[in-house]
């Protein structure tokens, strides 16, 4: 006698779950190589320069202060020497990335903070573009992102082109607040953001000054 074979049921949102989360993590991992893989400098194939995160240091020191709510809670009050900063282009050259990092010391390593915003034009102080907001605890490899949904805001108290340096570099203050919580990408875990301010760096291409 053939026993009967019970269908195997389908659950396609949590397969659709699955794939989306590891797609949104494939795209912040890559978000912040694109501050620390190889940049070619030259055109030719053997001559790269790797872009590294350096001490905030600027006219003025640059800074990261507020709060982290939720699966971390941190008062954050980064600044000068002691934490890293950078900035760049996005993807395909529309917008700029700001990055922070809590840390100098590779052995320690604490919050990396990422801010896209994809319609800053460098020199004008537009009020309140949507901000692309990442968190990476690189201690324990959790992601917490915005996900590119409409949940955060940035405004520009000021930008300042740097004088003295061969390239155009740029100091950029300004703060965000963000409407509702980010989630983790690959757990259950969620931050919730105080207003955040910051001063961060803008150096194009290779990020020579």
């Amino acid at each position: 006698m053939k026993s009967s074979e019970q269908p195997k049921k389908k659950v396609p949102g949590l397969q659709e779950s699955i794939i989306r989360t590891a797609g949104l993590c494939c795209i912040v991992w890559l978000s912040w190589q694109a501050f620390t893989a190889p940049v070619l400098k030259t055109g030719s194939t053997n001559d790269f320069k790797r872009r590294l995160l350096a001490p905030c240091i600027m006219d003025n020191d640059g800074y990261l202060r507020g709060q982290l709510y939720g699966t971390i809670q941190s008062n954050l009050d980064w600044h000068g020497a002691n934490m890293r900063c950078d900035g760049m282009q996005r993807p395909g050259g529309q917008g700029i990335r700001l990055v922070f990092d809590e840390h100098l010391d590779e052995d320690q390593p604490g919050l990396l903070i990422v801010i896209g915003i994809a319609d800053a034009i460098l020199g004008q102080s537009i009020k309140e573009l949507p901000a692309n907001i990442t968190i990476i605890n690189q201690s324990n490899s959790q992601f917490f992102s915005t996900q590119e949904q409409p949940r955060c805001w940035t405004t520009f108290d000021e930008q300042i082109l740097l004088t003295g340096t061969t390239k155009e570099t740029w100091r950029i203050n300004g703060h965000i607040y963000c409407a509702s919580a980010l989630a983790e990408l690959t757990g259950p875990g969620s931050i919730t953001l105080g207003e955040i301010e910051f001063s961060g760096l803008f150096k194009p291409d290779s990020g020579q000054n």
